[in-house]
């Protein structure tokens, strides 16, 4: 019972955050980090409160693009090191602690990731992580301005050529090689796909994207 009330507890933090991050929305994501700190206060010996409490934090360093502490950062990292076969949870908090993460630390995990993904060790609802976890980190590795991973990942993608059927993962992918690449015309497509298809949630997640990247760069 307490495994199924830990998956609840993660379908409504997931659900919650990716609503308040579409929505741009940081008093909610406040609210949401304070209800987290809060229980993992209370109950310090609850891993998952702290990992939710760490969730809901990056959620919010995700607007401005902010890492985390060096503490934090291992802390997470030394999670990751003890998983053998990535669960659903473990990808879940992946996904929404990376980028506070510099992404240097996390290239062997998300190597990890693909290849137990290639070889088929992961669970069925696990694999559909893998899709999105992808273009979170390749988003962080263009933030981050690691230039050496961001080009093996696409290197990796194009030669695999993965996800085929999958239109919000391709027209992802599309954007951030335009965004990589300063490539307008690859930007433009990618935006005329996601209008056609009334596609609203990555359009707002582009825009958020490429003007903070277009910031970055011309600070430069």
């Amino acid at each position: 019972m307490r495994h199924l009330g830990k998956k609840n507890n993660l379908a409504l933090i997931k659900s919650a955050l990716e609503h308040a991050y579409i929505k741009q929305d940081k008093i909610v994501l406040h609210h949401i980090y304070s209800l987290a700190q809060d229980k993992a206060v209370e109950q310090p010996e609850n891993l998952t409160q702290r990992h939710f409490a760490l969730m809901a934090k990056s959620t919010l360093y995700h607007l401005d693009y902010k890492l985390t502490t060096e503490s934090i950062q291992h802390e997470l990292i030394d999670y990751f090191f003890t998983i053998d076969i990535w669960q659903y949870y473990d990808l879940c908090l992946f996904f929404f602690v990376h980028n506070m993460i510099n992404v240097e630390k996390l290239k062997p995990y998300i190597n990890d990731i693909l290849n137990q993904y290639l070889a088929n060790k992961l669970s069925t609802v696990a694999d559909n992580m893998v899709a999105p976890i992808l273009i979170a980190f390749l988003e962080s590795t263009i933030i981050q301005k690691n230039t050496a991973i961001t080009k093996s990942l696409f290197l990796r993608l194009d030669f695999l050529n993965l996800f085929e059927q999958n239109m919000t993962f391709q027209t992802w992918l599309l954007f951030l090689r335009g965004l990589f690449e300063n490539h307008k015309t690859k930007i433009s497509d990618a935006y005329n796909i996601v209008i056609s298809l009334h596609m609203t949630t990555p359009q707002k997640l582009f825009d958020h994207t490429q003007q903070y990247y277009q910031r970055l760069t011309r600070r430069d």
